[in-house]
């Protein structure tokens, strides 16, 4: 089942499009960004929980921990892992 989630990036709203798989793997694509274009976020990323941050496919850690954290509160009892 695929979540939404809106993160910041750069002041503005990204709003992602976020699928779980059975492995605790998200893969997130970008819908709209509410930004101006040219410093635009990931298009798509992948993201797994680690043990203190989340592990994305982007080099934006602190962008990764946001939309993680977003994952975190919209998934059942705050488990990532958990079936959506």
């Amino acid at each position: 089942m695929e979540l939404r989630a809106v993160v910041t990036y750069s002041g503005y709203l990204a709003h992602y499009a976020v699928t779980p798989d059975n492995f605790g793997v998200y893969h997130a694509r970008l819908l709209k960004y509410d930004g101006p274009n040219g410093y635009n976020p990931p298009e798509s990323l992948i993201l797994v929980k680690g043990e203190r941050h989340w592990v994305s496919s982007c080099e934006e850690r602190h962008f990764a921990d946001d939309l993680g954290r977003v994952i975190e509160h919209r998934v059942r009892g705050g488990d990532p892992h958990a079936q959506v």
